[in-house]
């Protein structure tokens, strides 16, 4: 079965940067010049004081500590990557058009792929680990895929309701547990026993929610097109929307150690909240660039996506 890869252009709402979603890429630059700054970063982890970050053309940087200087890691792919998560500072998986998947063992100075499928071509829009060996990684039109072996191999699950072939965007683990997932067309699904069964969830927005975050043992707050917020405090069982200060679309998030909710979306706008996504202010980017993640600094966080890192610094 295969399905154009344009569709995908929908789920971000992203038509002016669609050179960073497209499927196929042009021919490799030599690592001297590939650069943070000139690329479309789609995604960052932050596991201890390791940062990791990965993009368009299968680009992946690495920074070992806060203080040094981002390096250009060499991939064994030029598929876009649209998502990288740690389980801890030797073992990640990234994630990726092609239905492809990277793994790491040793703090992402090194990955091999062990999942890709161009001849589908769906993307995998996230992935998340449960515990050292088990993981799940989802994406366009309904794909789900689980792991049991800590990312060496896949297998691939039907979880939606009536085959439905909805994109799965983001999916998120709890403090309790709990598994969430959000999509679009107002898709939630939420799991209570580690991904074996899954249940739909009604949401206050029947339109597409990107990403998600978790805020606590049983918080848990997503975002998504046209500066939607949703928010449980029941694990995921049920939800309200959240009155939000901007109408573009959210894609990225990040909890600090001091439990401020950043949000960052299209247009350069930051949402920040400090008491666990219930109200949120706002300030945007010089230049209005696309933001798709964001991470804690020691002086404020730092915004990734369009060209590369954007510093943010509150008052």
């Amino acid at each position: 079965m295969s399905k154009a890869i344009p569709a995908l252009f929908l789920v971000f709402v992203a038509a002016t940067l669609s050179y960073a979603f497209s499927h196929r890429s042009g021919p490799p630059l030599p690592s001297t010049e590939v650069q943070l700054t000139t690329t479309m970063m789609m995604s960052v982890a932050e596991i201890d004081d390791l940062r990791i970050g990965v993009g368009e053309r299968g680009r992946i940087f690495r920074q070992a500590t806060p203080d040094a200087a981002w390096q250009s890691i060499k991939s064994p792919t030029e598929t876009t990557l649209t998502r990288v998560k740690f389980f801890n500072a030797k073992r990640g998986l990234a994630v990726g058009h092609d239905s492809i998947v990277l793994l790491t063992n040793d703090g992402g100075l090194t990955w091999s792929i062990t999942h890709d499928d161009p001849e589908y071509e769906t993307p995998l829009l996230d992935v998340v680990f449960v515990d050292a060996d088990h993981a799940f990684a989802i994406g366009a039109y309904g794909l789900f895929m689980e792991s049991k072996d800590g990312g060496k191999t896949w297998e691939t699950r039907m979880i939606l309701p009536e085959g439905g072939d909805r994109h799965l965007n983001a999916i998120a683990k709890l403090g309790d547990g709990t598994l969430v997932i959000v999509g679009e067309l107002g898709t939630v699904l939420r799991s209570a026993d580690v991904g074996v069964t899954w249940q739909p969830i009604k949401s206050p927005y029947d339109g597409t929610l990107f990403g998600i975050n978790s805020v606590g043992a049983t918080e848990v707050v997503g975002y998504g097109m046209r500066g939607k917020i949703v928010r449980s405090t029941d694990s995921g069982l049920s939800f309200v929307e959240i009155n939000s200060p901007v109408t573009t679309s959210l894609f990225g998030s990040t909890l600090s150690e001091s439990g401020q909710l950043l949000l960052v979306g299209q247009s350069g706008e930051v949402l920040s909240s400090r008491d666990g996504g219930l109200t949120f202010s706002q300030s945007k980017i010089e230049g209005s660039p696309m933001l798709t993640s964001v991470m804690e600094t020691a002086t404020g966080a730092t915004a990734f996506g369009e060209q590369g890192a954007h510093p943010i610094s509150f008052n």
